[in-house]
Formats: C-alpha cells, sequence, structure tokens
C-alpha cells in the first residue's frame, strides 16, 4: 500500500505541473457532457464508452459509477427488449415476458423504450395466459362429455330393468330398448371416438406448454450466460492491460465486468431460487459457480494492480496467480453451461 501511495503522489506531482492541465480538464468536462447527453438520449453503449474514456481520464466518483452502472443495466434492457419484439413476432410469447421480466425494461422509467416494453410484455402474458387457459377449458368439457356419456348409459340400464308385463309386451320393450342401447351404443362409440381425438388433442397441447416453459427457462439461462461471457471478455482485457501495466484502463475494464457479474449473479439466483427445472438445475448451479470464480479473478487483479510497477515481485505474482486460476475455473464453467444451452436449442 505504501508503494501504492508513493506512485499516486508522485503521478500526482508530474500531472499538476504539465502544461496540458486546462485542456485536459476542458476534454473531460466535453466527455462527461457528452456521456450525459448520451444517456439520456438513449444510445447506452456510447455513453458507456463515454464513462470509460473518463475513468482513463482519472474521473472517479460515486454519482459517475451510478451513472455507468444505469447505463450497463440500461443498454441490457435495450438488448432484451429487441430480442423480447423477436420473441413475440415468432410467437413465442412465454419466451418474451421472460426476458422482459429477466431486465430493467419494465422496472426502469428512465428506459427509452419502457412504454413499448410495459405494452408488449401486457400483449406477451395476454397471449401466453389464452393457450394455457384453452388447454383447461378443453380438458374440462372432455371430462364433462366424459361423465355425461356415464350417465346416460346408466340411465339407459335402469330403464331396462323395469320394463315387465306380458311377454309380447316384454318382448315390444325388449326390442325398442335393444334398439335404444344399439343406438346409444353407436352414438356413445362416436363420442368415444371423438374424446380420443380430442384427448389426443389435449395431451398435444400439454407437451406443447411444457415445451414452451422449457424454452422459456433456457431463454433466460442464455441471457444470464451471455452477461456473464460479456463480463469475462472485460476481465479477459484488463489482464492484457495488467501485463503491459496499464493501470487505469484495467480498472475500467474490472469495473465493467463486475456490473456484469453482479447483475447477471442477481438474476441467476432468482432463477434458481423461483423457475428452474429440476432436469437442468445442475446447469443454473454451474452457471453461479462461474460467476463466483470470476467475481473472485476480479478482485485478485485489482489487488495486482496495486503491485502494477513490481511484476516481479510476490505479491503481484500471487494476486496474478490466484486471479488467473479463478478466470480459468469461471471459464470451464461457463463451457459447461454453454454445452447444455447448445444441446437444448
Amino acid at each position: 500500500m505504501i508503494r501504492k501511495f508513493i506512485l499516486i503522489v508522485v503521478i500526482g506531482v508530474v500531472v499538476a505541473g504539465s502544461g496540458y492541465a486546462l485542456l485536459r480538464e476542458h476534454s473531460l468536462r466535453a466527455l462527461t457532457s457528452l456521456f450525459d447527453e448520451r444517456l439520456q438520449s438513449g444510445d447506452y453503449l456510447a455513453a458507456i464508452a463515454a464513462a470509460g474514456k473518463l475513468k482513463e481520464g482519472g474521473v472517479t466518483s460515486p454519482e459517475l459509477d451510478d451513472k455507468v452502472s444505469a447505463a450497463a443495466r440500461l443498454f441490457l434492457a435495450d438488448e432484451a427488449f429487441k430480442k423480447a419484439k423477436q420473441a413475440a413476432g415468432e410467437k413465442r410469447f412465454n419466451d418474451a415476458g421472460a426476458i422482459l421480466r429477466a431486465s430493467d425494461a419494465l422496472s426502469d422509467p428512465s428506459f427509452k423504450y419502457y412504454e413499448e416494453a410495459k405494452k408488449l410484455y401486457d400483449e406477451a402474458e395476454a397471449l401466453a395466459a389464452g393457450v394455457a387457459h384453452k388447454t383447461a377449458v378443453t380438458i374440462n368439457s372432455l371430462e364433462n362429455q366424459a361423465a355425461a356419456e356415464k350417465g346416460k348409459r346408466a340411465a339407459a340400464e335402469k330403464e331396462t330393468e323395469k320394463l315387465s308385463g306380458s311377454l309380447k309386451e316384454r318382448e315390444a320393450a325388449l326390442s325398442e330398448t335393444t334398439k335404444k342401447l344399439e343406438d346409444s351404443k353407436k352414438e356413445t362409440e362416436a363420442k368415444q371416438s371423438a374424446l380420443v381425438v380430442e384427448q389426443a388433442r389435449a395431451q398435444a397441447l400439454m407437451l406443447q406448454v411444457a415445451n414452451e416453459s422449457k424454452q422459456k427457462f433456457f431463454t433466460e439461462l442464455k441471457t444470464y450466460r451471455d452477461l456473464a461471457q460479456k463480463g469475462k471478455e472485460q476481465v479477459d482485457n484488463a489482464l492484457t492491460e495488467i501485463n503491459a501495466k496499464r493501470d487505469v484502463t484495467a480498472l475500467v475494464y474490472l469495473s465493467q465486468g463486475k456490473i456484469l457479474f453482479e447483475e447477471a449473479k442477481s438474476k441467476t439466483t432468482d432463477l434458481r431460487s423461483n423457475r428452474t427445472i429440476a432436469t437442468y438445475q445442475s446447469a443454473v448451479d454451474n452457471l453461479v459457480s462461474a460467476l463466483a470464480q470470476l467475481l473472485e479473478a476480479s478482485k485478485q487483479f485489482r489487488n495486482a494492480i496495486v503491485y502494477i510497477d513490481e511484476q516481479g515481485g510476490v505479491d503481484f505474482t500471487n494476486s496474478t496467480s490466484k486471479g488467473k486460476a479463478a478466470l480459468a475455473s469461471g471459464t470451464d464453467l461457463l463451457k459447461a453451461v454453454s454445452a447444455v444451452i447448445a444441446a437444448n436449442p
């Protein structure tokens, strides 16, 4: 820590004595204004890029970190909104609803497509509910038909038992009853055949609902895997910068990666607790573990930056070694999750 403090003091002295201080201050103010403009206009990717330039210039504050975090979430919300629109256009209404729920598109009024996202979500949920309701109504109707047919047969049998009287009356009654029974039997057989067809249709609808639930689950899992993958790329970039002794840009990459990891971890934990299909529980557990390892890698690389000018030292070597081990472990776990996703297109 003492070496880092001395490094910071020396850098401060050099910067204070440089001739471009005023130009640098003007440039940072312009970048700050550009960042705010891009964030307000909804160009979130450009806002994040401007924030990165600010951090490269040494601008740090809790307010800026909050804005960068907001820009990252809104960028992900923008991506989710596009995917949800595509899913709705393909009539995958459960997927559309799941994608929107997993993002901030519905919860953050500052999102540029907030009203459109709410409308799309309501429409998708209504259409998905309609499919489920239609299946339930069909099954209930089939059960009622079966009960009615059973009642008709019971009534016919009871009528037969009441027949009495003379032989002719009995024969006539028997003949009439036999005819009724034959007609009833034919009608019952016809209705039974129709019932079998309806039951098959209901079963097909139930299988469709189950398949849509599975697709909804994998849509969420893939979304959070993608967040983790993007965060890992930021950590990879940070490691390259650390090796080149560029501490400021390395910290920017690590900060961006941490935002993505923490967002993905929160969403994945919620998926694990509330919507995970038992068969794929291990895949969700692997993603949770991968995010924990990638966060640990980010932490170790941050520690290494403190000793970036002493790359042969024990402290730097230990931190980078631990960071690389955690990064490798997280990468392997992500590959395992990706394999499960690829096997369930």
